[in-house]
């Protein structure tokens, strides 16, 4: 009786033993697989944390070059790169005018920001961050060439400190644009406490003056008139050399005096009127100008006596634009913007 039961025992421990070993065969593939998908999941997470990461640099890296196109939204530099030249190495480079913060993006992060072209008229911004685990995500804004001129500003001065005396009968409107734009921030500060808030004031980059006399002055279609000038002048594109004084005329169109230009009696012009140095209006003068003044970075006084109007108009600007060709530089217009394939698959 005994040995039966001691046999039955062994039986019933040969049977949990098997049984052990079944359910040990059977859990541990589950148990493997957990542990491989715990793994997975982890990788998953921190490659997902990486493109994450990696794409808001991208971003930051468009963020950066679409900030400076306001500043500077000129077409034609997105085409020759940082050195300002075509035909050059670094054509494709993207022009900043300054460089990001040092502390960011912090490395392993970093971006790149090229112009890729698509048109003459048409090319897109692309930036790629890249970061940790090889991670490369990419954005792009496409930017076209507008038909609008760029103007800064209903007045402008490239002058490193602007001189500028704004009678209580003058009224500057920049109609969406700055009233008073100027090249820097250090011109902006300097300049504050002598508008008083009678203006506002932006800062952004300057059209050339000695690039647009230059231009001007190959034309065909340029007319040189005298130092003193009276009377209608009617539509065209006008240079002067030298002191140039302006009084009762009307007129539209361009306008470039290379020298101080002094206004008498009246003036109504509609168009731009650019000049390399300062600019004096007459205390009895009445002055109209619907489109903008410029001043080139030698300066000089702005002494904007009397009694005056002057307004950007943008439809004067696209007029501009349409009958003078390639004189003005061009706008760039930001029409959209993309996600870019991942390029790790």
């Amino acid at each position: 009786m005994a040995e039966r039961q001691h046999t039955h025992r062994n039986r019933e421990n040969g049977h949990a033993l098997i049984t052990a070993l079944i359910a040990t065969a059977l859990l541990l593939p589950l148990g493997t697989f957990a542990v491989l998908q715990a793994r997975l999941d982890f990788l998953v997470q921190h490659h997902t944390r990486a493109a994450s990461e990696t794409f808001a640099v991208a971003e930051s890296g468009l963020e950066h070059a679409l900030a400076d196109l306001t500043r500077d939204p000129r077409f034609d530099r997105l085409l020759a790169g940082p050195d300002r030249r075509t035909g050059t190495p670094d054509d494709g480079e993207y022009p900043f005018a300054a460089a990001p913060p040092t502390f960011f993006p912090a490395a392993p992060f970093h971006y790149d920001v090229r112009v890729a072209m698509q048109a003459a008229d048409r090319v897109e911004v692309v930036a790629r961050g890249y970061g940790q685990l090889v991670s490369i995500r990419g954005v792009a804004a496409a930017v076209q060439r507008s038909a609008l001129p760029y103007l800064p500003g209903a007045l402008a001065s490239d002058a490193p400190v602007v001189d500028l005396l704004l009678g209580a009968d003058w009224h500057l409107d920049g109609a969406g644009l700055p009233a008073v734009a100027v090249g820097s921030t250090e011109a902006a500060d300097r300049l504050r406490p002598q508008l008083a808030g009678a203006a506002d004031i932006g800062v952004a980059a300057i059209p050339a003056f000695d690039a647009l006399l230059g231009a001007a002055s190959r034309r065909a279609d340029a007319r040189l008139i005298g130092g003193d000038v009276g009377g209608s002048l009617g539509e065209g594109l006008f240079l002067a050399s030298g002191a140039t004084r302006l009084r009762d005329v009307t007129g539209s169109g361009i306008l470039l005096v290379d020298g101080p230009l002094e206004i008498d009696g009246s003036l109504a012009f509609e168009g731009l009127i650019a000049t390399s140095s300062g600019v004096a209006v007459d205390p009895d003068a009445s002055v109209g100008i619907t489109g903008a003044l410029l001043q080139g970075p030698r300066g000089g006084a702005l002494l904007l006596r009397g009694s005056g109007r002057l307004a950007y108009d943008e439809r004067v600007a696209a007029r501009l634009a349409t009958v003078y060709p390639g004189l003005l530089p061009s706008r760039a217009k930001i029409t959209g913007w993309r996600e870019l394939p991942d390029e790790n698959g």
